[in-house]
């Protein structure tokens, strides 16, 4: 599984399918680029059926935001990341890149400590790009995630 990797690369997490032994998802890194434990830098995904989510954002299912405190509203956009992800068939394991979207610098912190409980029990965390914007859609949102997803092909 190793064979192709260039030289200056190493392998965080190789995961595949026994069903479906052409799909495979690589994690890797490159010791040409800066390294964290909470993202992957290189997300490599071969023979896999894609899943696209929309943004992702703190509201229920009647578009009305429950509070304004900054962690529950990114718990809340994990919640409605898992409803999401299940109506495709996947789950949270299968996020290979998320794309957050921050109203504040100052809950960065935050994101990464919510981040890192809801995708922390994964053997290797999804690529991310994290971006500061001056608002959302709504004025209320603090935050929004958009994900893509790779489930093998059945």
């Amino acid at each position: 599984m190793n064979d192709d990797l260039p030289p200056r690369a190493s392998l965080k997490f190789a995961r595949t399918d026994p069903a479906d032994p052409a799909f495979r998802v690589r994690y890797l890194n490159s010791a040409d680029l800066w390294s964290a434990p909470r993202l992957t830098q290189v997300v490599d995904v071969r023979h896999a059926r894609m899943v696209y989510l929309s943004g992702q954002a703190p509201a229920d299912a009647g578009y009305k935001v429950a509070s304004q405190d900054f962690r529950a509203q990114m718990h809340k956009v994990f919640d409605n990341i898992e409803v999401a992800l299940a109506v495709a068939g996947a789950t949270l394991a299968d996020i290979v890149k998320t794309t957050t979207y921050l109203t504040d610098i100052a809950n960065r912190e935050a994101m990464r400590e919510v981040r890192g409980a809801r995708l922390g029990h994964l053997q290797a965390p999804p690529a991310n790009t994290a971006l500061v914007v001056s608002s959302l859609i709504e004025p209320e949102f603090l935050v929004e995630v958009d994900v893509v997803a790779a489930v093998p092909l059945r």
